[in-house]
């Protein structure tokens, strides 16, 4: 009976110790935390919305398309540069036949000119898009020492 209580070389594992997999899992789980913020920033372009205090917030949606044009004059569609109209037009309409309940959001530089937002308004029109929204930000306070 006392020889019961020592291991035999027969005998199995019975217990898994995790730690080592719950520390590789923490690890892993940490490098996509970073890869994504670094991926999410690669794919932004800076455009500094112009402000709006009766502005509401818009949840993104699979029934929208993002158009963003830029001050130096660029536009894109769902983060995907587009060379001329006929591209925009195209990438809306693509959208469109997705989802006929689409909506278009425009997100244009405060110092794009006015000309470029309602020509993308107008593309939208065209395609058949009946609902479109343009994306600002809230003002930030003014601070007192500013003063």
């Amino acid at each position: 009976m006392a020889g019961d209580t020592n291991l035999d070389e027969d005998d199995g594992i019975n217990n898994i110790n995790v730690t080592p997999l719950v520390d590789v899992m923490l690890v892993l789980l940490i490098i996509f935390m970073v890869t994504t913020t670094k991926i999410q920033e690669s794919e932004a372009l800076a455009v500094n919305k112009p402000d709006a205090n009766t502005g509401q917030k818009l949840d993104p949606k699979t029934n929208q398309i993002l158009l963003i044009c830029t001050k130096e004059g660029t536009i894109t569609a769902d983060r995907k540069p587009m060379a001329d109209d006929a591209a925009i037009k195209t990438a809306i309409t693509a959208k469109l036949a997705e989802n006929r309940d689409l909506q278009g959001v425009i997100q244009c530089d405060e110092e794009a000119n006015v000309r470029s937002m309602v020509h993308l308004i107008d593309l939208l029109r065209d395609a058949g898009v009946k609902k479109y929204a343009i994306a600002t930000e809230k003002p930030r306070p003014q601070t007192s020492a500013g003063i």
